[in-house]
């Protein structure tokens, strides 16, 4: 038997600035800073229960993100509704953060934006039928109650 996971616990990234990457995270995703050393930070959104640590290594961090090597390609945010991804689209414009627009698929809504050092980012609202496709209950899995 599989032992078992409850969710996701935190994100840690790897950083050349971190106080650009923490003005970002907080001014632009709404995270607060709930711990900050010299070399790393420690953000959290209690709204989500979402921990995010970024960290310049003691400022040996070099390069920027590339979604085309091999690990990461993006972190994608759960959004409550597409009116809710409107509001971000609109709030990113108002804060000068270059986004595309909201792209619907077969699965849901989405846009794209970059954080520092080009770290890929999409915030998607699922559809309720891709939701279902998945075996998702509205009630039972949190990412089931973002496809509003």
């Amino acid at each position: 038997m599989t032992p078992g996971i409850l969710g996701l616990s935190h994100v840690s990234l790897s950083v050349r600035d971190c106080d650009a990457a923490k003005r970002f995270w907080v001014e632009v995703l709404g995270f607060e800073v709930f711990s900050e050393e010299p070399t790393h930070c420690f953000l959290f959104d209690r709204a989500v229960g979402l921990a995010v640590i970024i960290s310049d290594h003691d400022r040996t961090v070099s390069g920027t993100f590339d979604e085309h090597n091999v690990g990461l390609d993006h972190l994608a945010y759960a959004v409550p509704s597409v009116e809710a991804l409107l509001s971000w689209q609109q709030r990113l414009a108002t804060l000068g953060v270059p986004h595309s627009p909201i792209v619907e698929t077969d699965a849901g809504h989405h846009l794209n934006l970059r954080a520092p050092d080009e770290l890929a980012i999409e915030l998607y609202v699922m559809k309720p039928e891709f939701a279902a496709i998945l075996g998702l209950a509205d009630d039972a899995v949190p990412v089931a109650a973002t496809h509003g």
